[in-house]
């Protein structure tokens, strides 16, 4: 004997290539339990349409004039009066950062369908609105968005 011994450290290829072999196996059948794109899905619409809600009362503040949000569907549109602040049929908004969209992918329903913000910010009517298993109310006498 020469006095030197072999101290062993550290893993060996195989160890190595077989715990990476695990967790890829691991990770392809238990990361889908942890992320659930159904539940993101749901949560970015119902963010989506009451932030489009809330813009429709604060643009109606903001230039005086009534604003309409209507369902129809799984779409949602702003509306402002064609010819003026208070005649005429309500026409889409164009040009403004929200005038409308389509929610996919999730169960979407207004009642009342539509709504109108006068320039004060108040609804015409209490409004419901549901996102699949998630829903906002719309005080008329305020016009407050309550979307918690």
């Amino acid at each position: 004997m020469c006095g030197y011994r072999w101290r062993q450290s550290g893993f060996t290829m195989i160890e190595l290539v077989v715990v990476i072999l695990l967790l890829g196996i691991l990770s392809v059948f238990v990361m889908p339990r942890f992320v659930d794109f159904d539940t993101f899905r749901s949560r970015a619409a119902y963010d989506e349409v009451a932030g489009a809600v809330r813009y429709a009362q604060k643009l109606a503040v903001a230039s005086g004039c009534e604003v309409q949000f209507a369902v129809s569907g799984n779409r949602y549109v702003l509306r402002q009066h064609s010819s003026g602040c208070s005649s005429g049929p309500f026409a889409d908004l164009t040009g403004f950062p929200v005038n409308g969209g389509t929610v996919s992918g999730v169960s979407f329903s207004a009642s009342p369908a539509s709504f109108i913000f006068d320039a004060m910010g108040r609804s015409s009517s209490a409004a419901t609105i549901t996102l699949g298993d998630k829903n906002f109310s719309v005080i008329a006498e305020t016009g407050y968005v309550d979307a918690p």
